[in-house]
């Protein structure tokens, strides 16, 4: 059969990879549309009755191989691969980088409103300075009062993370604390080295023993304080209550916000070398 020949302006199917039925509808309201009027900026279409207007601007165009413009917002879980995502984009120009301190986050919209230049501001690319495992979990138990044995467990269990005394010091004050459960604490006392000396009496063969115990007042992690990030010193301090010849203890980080502004701050020092400006607040 010979091909139909096409009228100068016609779009068929095959043209843009959508169906005859969507040809056929997008013919008819366009034959429906009589004329457009304008008034105050606002375009009108007279149609017949019966017909409603509808927006096939999206239909059209997820039929073509790519959209009409970038748009859509990407989540980055590291500082580098944030630094990567802004690079390849090359909208330095178009663009500001949203800082928030408080939040943690680095926010870049990549058609901003610049100057004389207009943009939709939705596409976006963020990046949120998670806390890592180990950080998270120090700061859980922060200030949390704990009996001799549950302490113990806890630097056993996270022995790894303290940098100062030596792991082998509170290994060795973590023993001497399950040990001494059963003893009864009379007193405490600071000495000059700077540690915490406790004194207590125990039952041995059936025999009063006394004798003393002594734990560091501060230590220090090497920690990681964001996934994927950099490693920093946190020093704490080591917290005790004697009450009815039983010992509770528990620690407090020192000023832990200030360490998460501390990393933090470095992110945003990077993004400003991008060369992208970078405004802090929320976008």
């Amino acid at each position: 059969m010979d091909k139909q020949p096409q009228a100068v302006g016609q779009i068929t199917a095959d043209q843009l990879h959508i169906t005859a039925d969507t040809i056929d509808r997008i013919t008819e309201l366009a034959h429906a549309a009589v004329c457009t009027q304008k008034a105050d900026g606002i375009t009108f279409a007279l149609v017949p009755e019966k017909y409603k207007r509808e927006d096939l601007t999206d239909a059209i165009e997820k039929a073509q191989p790519a959209p009409n413009r970038k748009k859509g917002t990407v989540a980055l879980t590291s500082i580098d691969s944030f630094l990567q995502y802004i690079a390849d984009q090359n909208q330095a120009a178009n663009a500001y980088i949203y800082a928030d301190p408080e939040k943690q986050t680095l926010t870049a919209v990549f058609n901003e409103n610049k100057e004389n230049a207009i943009g939709w501001r939705d596409h976006r690319a963020t990046f949120k300075a998670e806390l890592s495992r180990e950080f998270a979990n120090w700061m859980h138990h922060n200030k949390q009062s704990k009996n001799q044995e549950d302490f113990a467990i806890f630097l056993e269990d996270n022995i790894a993370d303290i940098v100062e005394p030596s792991g082998e010091v509170l290994l060795s004050v973590a023993t001497s604390l399950q040990a001494k459960t059963e003893a009864a604490f009379s007193s405490a006392k600071r000495l000059d080295n700077g540690q915490v000396q406790f004194m207590y009496t125990e039952n041995i063969d059936a025999r009063a023993a006394g004798g003393s115990l002594e734990i560091p007042r501060e230590f220090a992690l090497g920690i990681r304080i964001f996934k994927n990030g950099d490693g920093y010193k946190v020093k704490a301090r080591l917290k005790y209550r004697l009450h009815s010849q039983q010992l509770k203890f528990w620690y407090e980080l020192d000023r832990p916000e200030n360490v998460i502004e501390t990393a933090f701050k470095e992110s945003i020092e990077k993004a400003q070398s991008s060369g992208y400006t970078v405004l802090f607040g929320s976008p």
